[in-house]
């Protein structure tokens, strides 16, 4: 009996992105070729660190961080402040009921968590 070569396969994954998506997807594309001159490689961070000298991945800390300064700056209230911190949503009247069922139950108990905790502190 012979051996047999097994061609190792490419791997890829198809994702189905909406129309928005696909358009913010190509801006960062057209971002990192403005920054770096070249196109993304594909172990290049599609959302990069944009004061990088090299492409590096985005630093999530520094941009909550700077999230909730803007949302302090923009009036919004607390306790939205703090179920945006809990859970990663942005949620706002117009689309609270577009989330689905989990999304939404996630973001009122983050919600009651903040009462709770200031009516603790208020005892």
């Amino acid at each position: 009996m012979g051996s047999r070569k097994i061609k190792p396969r490419k791997r890829g994954r198809t994702v189905k992105m909406t129309p928005e998506t696909l358009a913010i997807v190509q801006q960062q594309i057209q971002r990192f070729r403005e920054k770096f001159g070249r196109e993304p490689g594909p172990r290049d961070p599609l959302f990069f660190n944009p004061d990088a000298l090299k492409p590096e991945p985005f630093r999530l800390e520094e941009f909550q961080q700077d999230t909730e300064a803007e949302m302090v700056l923009a009036g919004i209230r607390p306790e939205i402040i703090y179920a945006h911190r809990k859970t990663g949503l942005i949620v706002s009247e117009e689309n609270y009921g577009k989330l689905p069922h989990s999304a939404r139950a996630e973001w009122d108990r983050a919600v009651q968590e903040y009462f709770d905790i200031v009516d603790r502190k208020a005892q």
